[in-house]
């Protein structure tokens, strides 16, 4: 692929590519160059979670709490089939990963604003304690 020097002022390298490409890397792993796309996310945030981990997904059905999110609840039969590694824990670590990026996708703007509205004010409590020495 093409590159480009350092920038000098930002000490950063530009994405000068102007072509998409796919490389299928020998491990595995793929790199995708796709020249102003800066973020790459979920495509089917409704059924792609329960078609990949389908194990985990049945396993719900079981757990004690229908709103479970599989992480501290009592009696969470996800949680119970990790630790008896009936499922494997880098599977599961994944799942909750690609959960949270689902629901991040699915949340409206509205919904991201507020939330970044609440951190703000959370640090900002937070420096206002540091402060004053309170924390």
């Amino acid at each position: 692929m093409k590159t480009n020097t350092i920038s000098t002022s930002t000490n950063k390298g530009r994405h000068v590519t102007s072509h998409r490409e796919l490389i299928v890397l020998e491990n595995g792993g793929i790199v995708i160059d796709n020249p102003g796309i800066r973020e790459v996310g979920i495509a089917d945030s409704v059924g792609g979670l329960e078609k990949t981990f389908e194990k985990i997904v049945e396993l719900s059905k079981h757990c004690k709490f229908k709103d479970c999110t599989h992480t501290i609840e009592i009696d969470c039969a996800v949680l119970k089939a990790v630790e008896s590694e009936k499922i494997d824990k880098s599977s599961y670590e994944n799942y909750l990963k690609m959960n949270r990026e689902k629901e991040h996708f699915e949340s409206t703007v509205a919904e991201k604003r507020q939330k970044d509205k609440n951190f703000g004010k959370m640090v900002k409590q937070f420096k206002n304690l540091r402060k004053s020495n309170k924390y």
